[in-house]
């Protein structure tokens, strides 16, 4: 989560456009700020933006150079390590990529970090951080480390940018929000949150295999 203060000339539009890959993610931002208008904002208004994991939309085949392309773009190199990053979190690592699907690009430079404890690996990490453990890889690789082996304590790790996920297996999006979020009064706001950043037409009927993300 973030503050933003609104610029001359900004919609929300705009505003998901530039800090999320997709302008019709502009609801998660309305959402949390109660705006009852979306298309009613103004300059000097200040807005908090929750972190969604930034999105690529893939629009041409998928080659080796195409994929190249996107890790030069958003990594600034050609390492096919870094291209692993956003293949993994993507679920297209080894699998074809389609027109018109959205990669999530995890973010490596304005993010956190976490200096690693006793009995601490790379699966349990991505397990707390993502809610899954196979984006391991994702951690190991944007700190240059093998995926294989086991961080030392007192190493201070990158956190890369990128949403917890959950299969929703039961839960309602309330009992989801709330696992997620913990108890608090703003669960609502966050069920809304979170149903805007998945697109979710139909809140209120999730099947067992859904998988949703949680902005932060």
């Amino acid at each position: 989560m973030k503050n933003y203060t609104v610029q001359p000339g900004d919609t929300l539009f705009g505003i998901a456009a530039r800090e999320y890959g997709d302008g019709e993610l502009y609801p998660v931002i309305a959402h949390m700020n109660n705006l009852a208008n979306p298309d009613l904002i103004f300059a000097g208004q200040e807005l908090l933006v929750p972190y969604v994991t930034y999105r690529h939309l893939w629009t041409t085949d998928d080659t080796t150079a195409a994929r190249a392309q996107i890790t030069q773009q958003y990594y600034g190199t050609q390492d096919s390590k870094m291209q692993l990053i956003w293949e993994v979190a993507s679920g297209v690592a080894q699998q074809p990529i389609e027109r018109g699907a959205w990669l999530l690009i995890p973010e490596l430079g304005d993010v956190g970090h976490h200096t690693v404890v006793d009995g601490e690996s790379f699966p349990t990490l991505a397990a707390r951080w993502y809610g899954d453990d196979r984006l391991a890889v994702v951690i190991a690789f944007a700190n240059q480390m093998d995926p294989d082996t086991e961080p030392t304590p007192r190493t201070v790790l990158i956190r890369p940018g990128l949403n917890f996920r959950l299969t929703v297996a039961g839960h309602t999006l309330e009992s989801a929000c709330r696992l997620v979020y913990g108890d608090s009064e703003l669960i609502p706001t966050w069920m809304d949150v979170v149903a805007a950043a998945n697109h979710l037409g139909h809140p209120h009927k999730l099947f067992a295999t859904q998988r949703l993300h949680f902005p932060r």
